[in-house]
C-alpha cells in the first residue's frame, strides 16, 4: 500500500488522458478503495494484460511560450496517458531503481 501512495503523490498536477482520471482523485480516495486499485494493479503485473486504454494517449497541441499562436510550428504536441497506467510504470519504476 505505501508503494501506491508513494507513487500517487509523487505524481505531478496534470491534465487527465483519454480516461478521465486525474491524479487529484487517487489522492482522495478512501482506503478501501485504494486496497482495490491496489489488487487491479497487482493483477495487471501479474497478468501482464495491460487494458487497451492504457495504450491510448490524446495528443494536444500546446503553444511554445513568447511565440506566435498563429504560426503551426510554434506549438509542441503533449501526449495525455492515464494516470492509473503512469501510476503503475512509476511503481514498476521504483521497484527497478531499488534493486540490490
Amino acid at each position: 500500500m505505501a508503494e501506491l501512495k508513494s507513487s500517487v503523490n509523487k505524481s505531478n498536477e496534470s491534465a487527465a488522458g483519454p480516461d478521465g482520471v486525474y491524479y487529484q482523485f487517487l489522492r482522495h480516495l478512501p482506503e478501501s478503495c485504494l486496497h482495490t486499485l491496489l489488487k487491479l494493479l497487482n493483477n495487471i503485473w501479474t497478468t501482464r494484460d495491460i487494458p487497451p486504454s492504457w495504450r491510448e494517449a490524446s495528443v494536444v497541441p500546446i503553444p511554445k511560450p513568447g511565440n506566435d499562436p498563429s504560426d503551426p510550428s510554434n506549438y509542441r504536441p503533449i501526449a495525455l496517458t492515464s494516470c492509473l497506467c503512469k501510476t503503475l510504470e512509476r511503481m514498476v519504476n521504483d521497484r527497478l531503481v531499488h534493486v540490490p
